[in-house]
């Protein structure tokens, strides 16, 4: 198994955690908006907060998975 193999599948990873987390997000800032965002907005502030970090995660492996890992052949 060489770098860049390695490097893809934990590109994956890192891509799966983020979409899980921007999905996480979404469905936060649903409920907190259906409830009428009773929390004084903390809870949109949280909800945005996450999908914000989603899609930087999301945007750090997509960077990742283009590193050049030629070096170590």
């Amino acid at each position: 198994m060489d770098l860049s193999s390695i490097v893809d599948k934990i590109s994956g990873g890192i891509g799966f955690l983020g979409g899980a987390l921007l999905v996480f997000g979404l469905i936060n800032l649903g409920m907190s908006l259906k409830d009428g965002a009773q929390g004084g907005g903390g809870q949109l502030a949280g909800s945005i907060a996450m999908i914000v970090g989603g899609g930087v995660i999301i945007g750090a492996s997509a960077f990742f998975g283009t590193l050049d890992t030629s070096f170590a052949s």
